[in-house]
């Protein structure tokens, strides 16, 4: 299965040194709920700033922001007729 455009070209690298850079730093927090790791007790994801663009500036996120906000998306897309690339 081909992989969604905005996980596509080069975002595994970019993502992979968005985490390993949150990683790094333990004062690192969430751009979305403000936690740091230590807080919030969960990995660190790549997050989409503009949720689903190719190509994108990516943020550290925690993984509990991350995936509620690509799970509403999904279902706001899926409710308004959404036709999937």
């Amino acid at each position: 299965m081909a992989k969604a455009p905005h996980h596509a070209g080069d975002y595994q690298v970019r993502a992979q040194r968005v985490r390993d850079q949150a990683n790094a730093n333990t004062l690192t927090r969430c751009w979305q709920c403000g936690r740091t790791k230590a807080e919030h007790g969960r990995p660190w994801h790549a997050g989409h700033v503009i949720d689903g663009q190719a190509g994108g500036e990516l943020r550290a996120e925690c993984e509990q922001c991350n995936t509620s906000r690509g799970a509403t998306l999904g279902n706001q897309r899926r409710a308004s007729g959404y036709d999937w690339p």
